[in-house]
């Protein structure tokens, strides 16, 4: 079997333990889960929850029954798309093509104020439509509390109304539709009314285009003469134009002489130019280089003959000069033939040199006599350049009006041909019908909504009420603010009848030896009337929640010195100490120690009440005796409870200075006297916030234990109790949390063991 304990001791020291690190109290926290706080939550204020959702429930009913039924009709339109060819040239440019303007164009125009009047005024004022009556129990409900006392006509009235106001009119993406909806009270006029719209609209469209076209055809008539007639006039000034100008515009796209002769002579001066160019490039490099270097000696056919002869004779002399003398026969006939060829090349390179010459020069003279002749014709060009420029206006003009009438002709052919069609390009896809039931108030979303908002103001209730809850909480939850072990976690007396123990407020507790002990409160005490304990035979979790606490305790003494004397107290009153105190007192009874339970508080004494014993000889008489410590009797040091080993040491209310018996030396005496006679010693000291008491007793005593209460007491209490016991230097052994609600499952099995009469071995 194992037993599992809350916030034990760490086994190195207890200054480590009391310097726990503050992951182990958010481990604790996470442990208990935000799932079991809800639970906690719901458990604690499940009233609240279901009145607040019964309200809310009752709240979407009230809003179903005393709203009116509203009806909600549909209709849809198609904007169809039309032959441009047809409509394109209508006034105002206007199109029927189905693209996303002009369909936004027609929600405006349905949308319009005096285009919804207009659909209304084509209902019949006369015509009254029956009221919807449902069979449903809504309906029954409706009618018993506002029957319809009102006048048929002014119903009729209010529901087209109301059609009016709900009418709206949007586009279906992606298509050529018009969705037309209105809400009313009547099914019939919401219907009849949407009908009366899409039928004054098409109709409104269909006027619209006949009178459109009419006054296309009349505008196109008007237009047709008018530029007929001034086309008529610009053809005869243009032929008179031409006429006296000597028929210089031989036709529309032919220009005039003197442009043709200037382009001719442009042309031939370019050409002359080029060739001048080329001349005179050649004659400068016969100028500047040898005569042998041009390309035109080079090339040419006569010279490289003679050079060849030259070369032939020139080698044959050599070979005679070999046999010979220069003045043989032989030789002087070979060099004469080579002066004479030498002579006739010179006169024929000289000759080329010459014509190259000549050939520029006769270029020059060209290229000038055509500049003459071109400048000559630019001057005649030049007078007729204003002749040119009104023959081109007067051209251009008959040209735009020569199409202007074209367009309009086809113009017209086209409106006359639309206007006999009869074509709409708006059509009703779907007309409305009456809808069968109402599409709101929807009695299941009402009352959903409505319990949803009592969940919701449940919900917000209890955040409120716990945000604002200073009290300390779940176990673990001062761990990481005091940074002090958690001595053990003791749940609500209140539910000791659901632990399995058979006990009732105030009854006796028999224990093994047969002696009655009790240690229930009486009624008014700020601790529960339930506060027993199951310390038989039987092994509660109750009981257990004292026995781990007992064990953190004892586990803290086996480090350092043992704490012989523990004063137990807490930062304010009705927080469970003197409860602590007593069940603590029977758990150490129960491991065979000798126990002494002292009740240190010298104002409101009650510990020898909740073992029903008298007070006659208390501590405060000790104070006061004046024999010494050591010849007062033995019931001066002890009561017996009737539990081997447990004993208490009561005390009553002084009438002098509370102070003087606190600071007496004697009480230091007594406490030290308390160590020999008894094994350990607890003390039931007063609330350190509120009195001083228990600051003062502290001292005499080994360790403190500072009592929590789930709850009650608050965190800024328990920080400042606490930041007094660190600042007067006290040992504090740790924190009993007491009157926690254990009431999860999983909590309960966390942090206690509990057995069935069945399983026990």
């Amino acid at each position: 079997m194992e037993i599992r304990l809350v916030n034990d001791v760490d086994d190195s020291s207890s200054r480590d333990a009391a310097r726990a690190p503050h992951w182990i109290a958010e481990g604790a926290n996470q442990e208990t889960g935000t799932s079991l706080d809800i639970e906690n939550l719901v458990r604690k204020y499940w009233l609240l929850l279901v009145l607040l959702v019964c309200v809310g429930a009752l709240g979407g009913v009230a809003s179903v029954v005393l709203s009116s039924p509203m009806y909600k009709a549909r209709l849809l339109l198609e904007v169809q798309s039309v032959n441009e060819a047809w409509l394109k040239n209508s006034i105002g440019g206007m199109s029927f093509e189905a693209n996303d303007v002009n369909i936004q164009t027609q929600i405006n125009i349905l949308q319009g104020g005096s285009f919804v009047k207009r659909g209304s005024d084509r209902l019949q004022p006369d015509i009254v439509p029956m009221a919807p009556t449902g069979r449903d129990l809504f309906s029954r409900l409706r009618q018993r509390i506002r029957p319809a006392t009102q006048d048929p006509l002014e119903s009729s009235r209010r529901s087209l109304n109301i059609a009016m106001a709900t009418f709206d009119a949007r586009p279906v993406n992606k298509t050529r539709l018009i969705e037309l909806t209105c809400e009313s009270t009547s099914p019939d006029i919401a219907a009849q009314f949407l009908n009366a719209m899409a039928a004054e609209f098409v109709e409104d469209n269909s006027q619209s285009r006949m009178q459109s076209s009419q006054k296309t055809s009349e505008w196109l008539s008007a237009q047709i003469e008018e530029t007929k007639s001034k086309l008529h006039d610009l053809e005869e000034r243009l032929r008179e134009f031409v006429q006296a100008s000597g028929n210089l515009f031989v036709g529309p796209e032919s220009p005039t002489l003197a442009d043709t002769e200037m382009s001719q002579a442009k042309s031939k001066l370019a050409e002359v130019q080029s060739l001048r160019i080329a001349a005179q490039t050649r004659y400068e490099l016969s100028l500047k280089n040898p005569p042998e270097s041009l390309a035109e000696v080079q090339n040419d056919g006569t010279l490289h003959s003679f050079q060849q002869q030259i070369t032939h004779l020139r080698q044959e002399r050599a070979a005679l000069t070999t046999t010979y003398t220069p003045k043989h026969e032989k030789v002087q006939k070979v060099d004469a033939q080579i002066a004479q060829l030498e002579q006739a090349y010179q006169q024929q390179r000289d000759a080329i040199v010459k014509k190259i010459r000549d050939d520029y020069e006769a270029l020059l003279k060209s290229e000038r006599r055509q500049a003459e002749y071109y400048h000559e014709k630019s001057q005649l060009v030049s007078a007729e350049a204003g002749k040119a420029a009104q023959y081109s206006a007067l051209k251009r003009e008959v040209e735009t009006l020569r199409g202007s009438y074209q367009s309009l002709l086809m113009q017209a052919n086209q409106a006359g041909l639309g206007s006999s069609v009869p074509l709409n390009p708006i059509r009703i896809v779907e007309p409305s019908s009456p809808p069968a039931a109402p599409y709101k108030p929807q009695p299941l979303l009402n009352i959903l909504l409505g319990t949803v908002l009592g969940l919701a103001g449940t919900a917000g209730f209890v955040f409120l009420k716990e945000r604002m809850d200073r009290s300390v909480g779940a176990p673990g939850s001062l761990r990481s603010f005091l940074q002090t072990p958690e001595l053990g976690v003791i749940p609500n007396l209140n539910l000791v009848a659901n632990s399995g123990a058979k006990l009732l407020p105030g009854a006796p507790l028999v224990p093994d030896n047969g002696h009655t002990l009790s240690i229930a409160a009486k009624a008014g005490d700020d601790v529960s009337q339930a506060s027993l304990a199951l310390w038989s035979n039987g092994s509660s979790f109750i009981a257990e929640s004292f026995r781990g606490t007992l064990a953190s305790i004892l586990r803290a003494q086996g480090q350092a010195k043992t704490q012989r004397a523990i004063l137990i107290t807490s930062p304010g009153p009705g927080e469970g100490k003197t409860t602590v105190v007593q069940n603590l007192g029977i758990a150490l009874a129960e491991t065979g120690r000798k126990i002494l339970l002292v009740d240190a508080d010298f104002r409101r004494p009650h510990l020898h009440k909740r073992f029903h014993l008298p007070n006659d000889h208390s501590l405060i008489d000790l104070i006061r005796e004046e024999k010494p410590l050591a010849d007062c009797p033995a019931e001066y040091w002890g009561l017996s409870t009737g539990m081997a080993g447990l004993s208490v040491l009561p005390n009553r209310p002084t009438d002098n200075n509370v102070a003087r018996a606190l600071y007496s030396p004697r009480l230091r005496a007594i406490f030290q006297r308390l160590r020999e006679m008894y094994d350990m010693v607890l003390v039931d000291a007063p609330p350190v916030l509120h009195l001083a008491d228990a600051r003062i007793v502290a001292p005499l005593t080994d360790a403190a234990i500072l009592v929590l209460r789930s709850g009650v007491t608050e965190r800024k209490s328990a920080m400042e109790a606490f930041r007094r016991m660190q600042e007067d230097g006290l040992f504090l052994l740790g924190t009993v949390l007491t009157g926690w609600d254990v009431s999860n499952s999983y909590l309960k099995r966390h942090y206690y063991y509990d057995y069935a009469e069945g399983d026990r071995e």
